[in-house]
């Protein structure tokens, strides 16, 4: 990669995620990134429904078009030089996907690009990490979503602003907070059982080859890695913990939670209706259907790596898409 671009131009990304939408806008500087002059996210809830069928609903299709159109009017205000829209695991699988896109193409005039669930997992890496001090060492990145979770091993050292660290290994896993509700939870205060169920399809999925092999390579270390969740799941939780309201990402970004926490917060959550939970100011409402399902991942996440604690980071997948737009050659 050369970074060839010039000092003052300014990047926006979109992701398109199955539950959310964020939209981040960050200037170019001599040292590479700066500051960012827009960071947003709206929950759309495009992969609602899609448990049973793989197919985007027509009024969750809009939601989602209206909110990618606002945010490309609000980059293209702030000057981007580049925009792009990158789609997630809701569209990996949907059939109607081509539909999603033309609609896109028609309202904005840009392409979405929908990205496959290992390179979703390289760019959140370099979201994560790249430009980050908080750290260095053996990483691996854990990115909850609403579709799938995305697990990346990798290092990160001392490096020019110019390289960001390359992951070793990556594995994308069909778990996600919105599509495990979908599935399993029916009512609020959730039932025991149905969680229970819920926990057990996480495990499940937990077990596969792929994942094992990246377990064993980080625990093969002889010091355990840092682990650092991304994502609205553990963001929230932050936001909750610490009342961020509203929510600001200097106040999450670096954050460490331990499992203490996560069960504290699942057992206090699992006691509450959807309008109680409405009630909390940190908890955004088109996440509190859905916010059990991403601390249960999170919580076996953990487990599985035999970890007590985490550190969370706001900085995933679309401050990743400007990283690679950002050191591409003009």
């Amino acid at each position: 990669m050369e970074e060839s671009r010039t000092v003052g131009e300014v990047f926006g990304a979109i992701d398109i995620g199955t539950g959310s939408v964020l939209c981040l806008a960050v200037e170019k500087t001599a040292m590479g990134l700066g500051r960012e002059l827009l960071n947003e996210s709206i929950i759309t809830g495009l992969g609602a429904g899609t448990a049973s069928d793989p197919a985007v609903r027509q009024e969750s299709m809009e939601r989602t078009v209206a909110a990618v159109a606002s945010y490309v009017e609000k980059l293209r205000e702030l000057g981007a030089a580049r925009v792009s829209i990158v789609g997630t695991s809701a569209l990996r699988k949907a059939p109607n996907r081509g539909q999603f896109a033309a609609a896109v193409k028609r309202q904005t005039g840009l392409e979405v690009e929908v990205i496959s669930g290992e390179e979703e997992a390289r760019l959140t890496f370099w979201g994560a990490t790249y430009g980050v001090l908080l750290f260095t060492g053996r990483v691996v990145v854990m990115d909850v979503g609403g579709g799938s979770t995305e697990l990346v091993l990798g290092s990160v050292g001392s490096r020019e602003a110019s390289k960001p660290a390359q992951p070793e290994l990556a594995v994308s896993v069909p778990i996600g907070a919105l599509v495990l509700t979908d599935r399993f939870i029916t009512c609020y205060p959730t039932d025991c059982a149905e969680t229970e169920q819920l926990r057990a399809a996480i495990r499940d999925e937990l077990r596969g080859t792929e994942v094992k092999k990246l377990v064993e390579r980080a625990k093969s270390s002889p010091l355990n890695p840092l682990l650092v969740a991304v994502g609205g799941s553990a963001t929230t939780l932050v936001a909750m913990e610490h009342n961020v309201v509203p929510y600001a990402p200097e106040r999450v970004q670096g954050v460490r939670v331990t499992q203490d926490v996560i069960l504290k917060h699942l057992d206090k959550l699992g006691k509450m209706s959807l309008a109680q939970r409405h009630q909390i100011p940190s908890l955004p409402r088109g996440r509190a259907p859905v916010i059990d399902a991403g601390l249960l991942i999170l919580h076996e996440l953990l487990a599985l790596f035999g970890a007590s604690t985490m550190m969370v980071s706001d900085r995933g997948l679309r401050y990743g898409v400007i990283v690679r737009d950002s050191l591409r050659p003009a």
